[in-house]
């Protein structure tokens, strides 16, 4: 029972670090002026590159609930006009209760992880990093395997991977947008999610690398 309690707290760790790792770098300013100057996006749509930060920071204003709209101006071709049409805004209220449950979820995994580590080190100190770090490899593994599945399939077919994602968690085809007429979709286009997807798999690869040598290093030193 212990070892499972151990493999049950680290898996609901690594998932509350995954989406920590998600909300980090979906909120990171620097990552779209990088990828929007990659792709030359302004210059594409017919808009200054500050109007689509003003037009991006809106959006993740809004998905951290510090507005209630995404309605912003700017000249786009050289005409002022609101930057997001209905169907767009529509979307985000699903991507907002989406990222607001998703936030909620990192909040339940990680209390939980930690309450069961506690209990299992209050309920018998010696060897305990020994037992986590025991656990800690049963919880990676699922998760090895579950990052190295959607990194594959990102590879080998990133749209198929990208649509399914959208009819997994919404119930509706508003993220479905037609690039002749929506800003949005020529804002975000497949490459950009391709690369925070990629980005996101990276990242949390050296958090639990590094998750990995702390366990160690404890375990080692408390055997000593």
């Amino acid at each position: 029972m212990r070892k499972f309690l151990a493999s049950l707290a680290a898996l609901l760790i690594l998932l509350a670090i995954l989406l920590s790792v998600v909300d980090v770098l979906c909120f990171a300013k620097g990552f779209y002026t990088y990828e929007y100057r990659k792709g030359n996006q302004a210059e594409k749509i017919g808009m200054s590159e500050e109007g689509m930060m003003d037009a991006t920071v809106t959006l993740l204003d809004y998905l951290k609930d510090k507005r209630d709209d995404i309605i912003v101006e700017t000249e786009v071709n050289g005409q002022l006009r609101e930057v997001y049409d209905e169907r767009e805004t529509l979307h985000m209220v699903d991507v907002k209760n989406l990222y607001q449950n998703a936030m909620k979820a990192r909040t339940i995994f990680a209390l939980g992880g930690i309450a069961i580590a506690v209990g299992l080190y209050l309920a018998k100190k010696k060897g305990f990093w020994g037992l986590m770090r025991q656990g800690y490899r049963n919880a990676l593994l699922l998760m090895v395997l579950f990052v190295s599945f959607i990194a594959i399939w990102c590879i080998v077919d990133f749209n198929a991977f990208w649509m399914n994602f959208h009819y997994v968690f919404f119930d509706n085809d508003l993220f479905l947008l037609d690039p002749n007429v929506s800003i949005m979709i020529n804002m975000f286009p497949e490459s950009f999610f391709f690369d925070i997807v990629a980005a996101i798999i990276i990242v949390y690869a050296i958090c639990i690398g590094l998750c990995a040598y702390g366990l160690r290093f404890a375990a080692k030193k408390e055997a000593a």
